[in-house]
């Protein structure tokens, strides 16, 4: 039988027509060692014998001249393609971020900017693959002068592999704008919630600024077996009790409520919690790929699903804070 192996054809290939002696006997040796020893089975002081051995001698050499320079080439070729591939889909620490991508450093340098009467937020998710429209939005969103934080929701990478989040981050790292991210399911493939967590930090935490309460959060439900933990209820309730450090609401994170993926156990306490919340704005989500804006529980509450950059669109949120009212938001989908 054939080998499976592909380099091991090429010698198979090669050799075949010397794994059997003149004889008609089958070699002991594999074919493979016959690029060495293409020995056949013809006995001492047969008429054939000296001419079989120069025959040897001659093969001999040939395959060594191809096999040595094959060998050396396969071997660099392994070299200098090491940085390219990873070798197990389990790896995690092949890619050390820089702290600019974390969500604490951009946190910090959220909160530095003064409170003011107008926010400008941009919502993107679901970046995984497109990493040419994920450049070309990057630039997008630079040219806007006046955007103060940048919302990408989950799935920024496909398989969840080092490499992926390193070609991710070294896009993101570019926006002049602090970003911050959600936890997508694809994210938590292979070992993603490890390599996500080295990267952004924590899975669920939250912020207030400028009188706003963010509450990012883990929503990947299927991932983590519908086991009643995604999205962690008892934990967005207890960001949202001391309500008088906050005059409204803004949640994000990636499989909305009403998908299949979302632990449907927990669709209605979510609902719930979101409906109970100071003033809930909107709440922004991705997953679906296509931009949309709905109150799929006609209960007043805005669910704003992002657009992913294949679809070349991203959704420009602009938040009026007056003091003298409820906040309240604009949002326009901008194709780019």
């Amino acid at each position: 039988m054939k080998p499976c192996n592909p380099l091991v054809n090429i010698f198979w290939d090669h050799t075949s027509g010397l794994n059997r002696s003149r004889t008609g006997n089958a070699n002991p040796l594999p074919s493979c060692l016959l690029w060495f020893f293409p020995s056949g089975s013809v006995k001492k002081g047969h008429p054939n014998q000296n001419r079989w051995m120069r025959h040897m001698v001659k093969t001999a050499r040939l395959n060594t001249r191809l096999f040595v320079p094959a060998l050396l080439l396969l071997a660099v070729s392994f070299h200098s393609s090491c940085d390219r591939f990873e070798y197990h889909s389990y790896e995690t620490n092949r890619y050390k971020a820089p702290i600019e991508a974390s969500n604490a450093y951009n946190l910090e340098q959220l909160l530095k900017i003064p409170d003011k009467d107008t926010l400008r937020l941009i919502f993107t998710g679901d970046t995984q693959r497109h990493y040419d429209d994920l450049k070309d939005l990057v630039n997008r969103i630079n040219m806007i002068p006046d955007v103060d934080a940048v919302f990408v929701a989950g799935d920024l990478i496909e398989f969840g592999l080092s490499n992926e989040f390193e070609w991710v981050c070294e896009e993101l790292i570019r926006l002049r704008a602090p970003f911050l991210t959600a936890i997508g399911n694809h994210d938590c493939l292979a070992n993603g919630i490890q390599i996500y967590q080295d990267i952004y930090g924590p899975l669920n935490y939250s912020f207030t600024w400028n009188k706003i309460r963010f509450v990012m959060h883990n929503t990947n439900g299927r991932e983590f077996g519908f086991n009643g933990t995604a999205p962690d209820i008892a934990w967005m309730q207890q960001q949202l009790t001391d309500e008088h450090n906050f005059d409204a609401t803004i949640f994000l994170s990636h499989v909305p409520p009403f998908h299949v993926d979302f632990d449907e156990n927990l669709e209605q306490a979510y609902a719930q919690v979101v409906r109970d919340a100071k003033n809930t704005l909107f709440v922004a989500h991705g997953h679906n790929h296509h931009r949309f804006i709905s109150q799929p529980y006609n209960d007043g509450i805005w669910y704003l699903n992002t657009s992913s950059p294949e679809n070349r669109f991203f959704a420009d949120v602009k938040i009026i804070i007056d003091g003298n009212s409820t906040p309240r938001f604009v949002c326009d989908f901008v194709r780019f």
